[in-house]
């Protein structure tokens, strides 16, 4: 690693905007594709919740406190999306499924959303190989001594309260200790129906039930430690999470009883990451991160037909990770960046699985208003679980003509590799499954305008993704255990657009967001839509502000999809529609929530057979002092 570094040391990006004490990214390139921040992400539950209404993303959501919730960019597949705390990977080398429902997102800033890869210029050689990331940045502690309780509750037996705790000391050092823990039954009920002609003849039922083994009992504590000389910023994190939930299982019905799951599973994991970002010289600047995480996973496997027989999985998985970079501003306007991770990552299983990564990464950029072109090439070398080596080229053109208009593309190559469930954990023995590369192409544009107390802002991009070698899942005599294999390849065309108006006055805030994708994702082997990918989807939100009091009103719209890529009748999957409304009152330190979910008690699925909650309530109240 230091060898690669010192390699790369003449070679660097455009440096970043600082202020006396901290080190903030001048965004000169492409913006994120969607982003949120402020209360939004105060009041949302998980990250799951905070992004829903991203443009371009199906949200994967199985149910109930305990169900897993994953998100899938571009119909490209959870596995393709890269998360980043902090600059620092989230990741999961056993199934690369990250659950967004285990991610809090109070203590967050912002979260960002970008396709390809993000325009800061000073970052690590892991982040330009995704085809997507997601970017989640911790808000940095205040400089006075502040606490924070908050409580969310309402529905399912859902109670979860908070406490943080915030400190300065001097100008050059600030804290933060959270703690936090949640409980819910997840009891709701819902309908369970069918109709359709099957060769045994007409079937039809539709019977209400109530959804079972989705309970969650979860504690989380966090502590944060930043350290902001001049010129530079250094954070420290310690993140504890321990929690036991049970895992609903599908819905359906046989000729004499409805099939529960009873699975349980338990999750212990402890993080600690650091990273920072100091200017060296005039045009040099440096960035540190590593990372070591410890996640152990205990899986109850209950047979839903004789509940006398189970299996017990278990899973201690650790990760240590390091990156260094350097940005060279060679010129005014040209820049030069290098950087260097390493990952090593080890499963201890029925089956032990190892694998270690080195990610290198150049890129240029040259900046001349009103255009900026930059271009990169990471270069990925993996020892152990799979030998596998890829190269991920990268090409970003933007063009500012005027303040309001923003023109841009990308073409940008990346991959997945198998994971270790998808190597070892399966019942076909073969080790010899290929990556799952894919080919970017995107052009957008973009409109923002204010006119006195309004404004108004308007975007579109339209993408083509080439998917190759496909990696697939299916089950094989258990559904603990699937069977994997490559095929061909999928074609993904889509348009994004989104549009938004808002008014504030002296007293009065409104706004109004409407965002529509369309995702035409067709197998090339079987011509038709790949699973769960709606032709179709949209959302909206609308709000009303007025001293202290706030209303928002969402909605969620998604088209039909199918559970296989024959798109026939029996594998489809009703479209939907959902309403939430949300009420607040901010009285100086207090705050009051309450959210009226699923307004008219829409039935729907997002995934086949793992119904979702009707209408319900939940509350929430903030305290400051």
């Amino acid at each position: 690693m230091l060898c690669l570094l010192l390699a790369f040391s003449l070679l660097s990006q455009q440096p970043d905007t600082l202020t006396a004490s901290t080190v903030s990214a001048k965004r000169v390139g492409s913006p994120p594709t969607d982003a949120t921040s402020g209360e939004k992400l105060q009041q949302s539950l998980n990250l799951a919740d905070a992004i829903r209404d991203f443009s371009g993303i199906q949200l994967r959501d199985y149910g109930g406190a305990g169900g897993l919730k994953t998100i899938n960019v571009r119909s490209l597949g959870s596995a393709h999306t890269a998360f980043f705390l902090d600059g620092v990977p989230i990741d999961n080398a056993q199934n690369m499924q990250v659950d967004l429902g285990r991610i809090p997102t109070s203590t967050l800033e912002s979260v960002e959303l970008f396709q390809g890869q993000r325009s800061q210029l000073l970052q690590t050689a892991r982040e330009y190989g995704s085809a997507s990331s997601l970017h989640l940045t911790s808000a940095l502690p205040s400089m006075e001594r502040s606490i924070r309780l908050h409580v969310h509750g309402g529905a399912f037996g859902t109670i979860a309260p908070e406490a943080n705790w915030e400190q300065g000391w001097g100008q050059r050092i600030r804290t933060r200790l959270l703690v936090s823990g949640s409980t819910a039954n997840g009891r709701y009920p819902f309908h369970v129906k069918d109709f359709r002609n099957t060769p045994e003849g007409y079937k039809g039922y539709d019977t209400l039930m109530t959804r079972e083994n989705c309970d969650l009992t979860a504690f989380r504590a966090l502590a944060q430690l930043f350290y902001l000389p001049e010129g530079g910023r250094y954070e420290l994190s310690i993140n504890a999470y321990d929690s036991n939930r049970g895992i609903p299982g599908p819905v359906y019905k046989q000729a004499e009883q409805y099939p529960l799951s009873n699975d349980r599973q338990e999750d212990r994991s402890l993080s600690v990451q650091m990273g920072g970002e100091q200017i060296l010289s005039e045009r040099l600047q440096l960035l540190v991160r590593a990372k070591y995480a410890r996640d152990v996973l205990n899986y109850l496997d209950v047979s839903e037909l004789d509940p006398s027989i189970s299996a017990s999985w278990n899973y201690l998985q650790q990760s240590v990770y390091v990156s260094g970079a350097l940005d060279w501003a060679a010129t005014d306007w040209l820049h030069l960046g290098g950087a260097a991770d390493g990952q090593l990552e080890t499963l201890q299983a029925q089956v032990p699985a190892r694998r270690g990564t080195l990610y290198t990464a150049v890129s240029a950029a040259l900046l001349k208003d009103p255009w900026r072109a930059s271009l990169s090439l990471q270069y990925q070398l993996s020892r152990g679980a799979g030998n596998y080596s890829f190269l991920s080229p990268a090409f970003l053109l933007d063009w500012h003509p005027a303040p309001a208009w923003e023109f841009g593309g990308l073409v940008k190559r990346s991959c997945r590799l198998p994971t270790f469930n998808d190597l070892y954990y399966t019942n076909v023995t073969t080790r010899t499954l290929l990556p799952e590369t894919v080919w970017q192409t995107a052009v957008r544009w973009s409109w923002k305008q204010a006119f006195g107390p309004w404004r108004f802002t308007a975007r579109e991009e339209l993408y083509y993704n080439w998917v190759q070698n496909k990696l697939i899942a299916v089950p094989n005599g258990s559904l603990f255990r699937w069977s994997m294999y490559n095929i061909g390849g999928v074609r993904i065309f889509g348009d994004e657009i989104a549009a938004s108006a808002t008014y504030a006055a002296s007293r009065w805030e409104a706004g109004l967001t409407a965002r529509y994708s369309f995702q035409w994702a067709h197998d090339t082997e079987t011509g038709g839509q790949i699973p769960y990918i709606p032709l179709h989807s949209a959302s909206f939100q609308l709000f009303g502000a007025w001293n202290g009091f706030r209303l928002e009103v969402q909605g969620f719209l998604t088209g039909e999809r199918f559970t296989s890529s024959t798109n026939r009748a029996d594998f489809r999957i009703a479209p939907w529609t959902t309403w939430d409304a949300t009420l607040s009152w901010q009285l100086q330190r207090f705050r009051l929530g309450i959210q009226f979910k699923n307004i008219f008690n829409e039935q729907y699925e997002v995934v086949r057979q793992y119904p979702m909650p009707g209408f319900h309530v939940l509350a929430s109240l903030d305290y400051s002092f």
